[in-house]
């Protein structure tokens, strides 16, 4: 009897400690069960919708940005930097709202394949930003400056000569 007794204790803390042991280590894989509710996938659409307003804003800005900087180097590198950010809050949000899973799964829910259609187009739109600023980067930059620098000069040369 008392074998029996020690031995289930044995296996109670074995148990315990293995347990303790994957989730420290953090090799376990969380449970994808079903999304909630409805208001899971609603708040899935509005950050989309967040990220697509940024991504437009962003590259409005970025025009401004780049006529309004001598040499606008910089300007692109950080659009590259904000770029690869913007693209990982969006690979979070696919992560969190479960976007590429197949339909019929558990974690499947009304409206998912269409968000994910939205997050394709989107990423689309960003992927063509990115490829623009890029190609401009390269071939059109030199026009930027130039326009930049004859606004400088101009500048300078009228208020030289409204000084008196």
């Amino acid at each position: 009897m008392w074998t029996l007794y020690l031995l289930a204790i044995a296996l109670s803390i074995g148990a315990m400690v293995v347990s303790i042991g994957r989730n420290i280590s953090g090799n376990h894989s969380p449970s994808r069960g079903a999304l909630p509710t409805r208001a899971v996938a609603r708040v899935c659409v509005e950050e989309l919708e967040a990220l697509n307003l940024e991504l437009n804003q962003r590259a409005w800005k970025l025009g401004g940005e780049l006529s309004g900087e001598v040499g606008g180097g910089d300007v692109v590198a950080r659009f590259n930097v904000w770029s690869q950010g913007w693209e990982q809050r969006l690979d979070d949000l696919e992560d969190r709202c479960r976007l590429d899973i197949s339909q019929g799964d558990p974690g499947d829910f009304a409206g998912r394949e269409e968000l994910a259609r939205a997050r394709d187009a989107v990423l689309a739109l960003h992927r063509a930003y990115r490829a623009q600023v890029n190609r401009f980067a390269v071939e059109q930059a030199e026009l930027a400056r130039g326009a930049a620098e004859a606004i400088k000069l101009a500048r300078e040369r009228t208020n030289h000569n409204h000084q008196p």
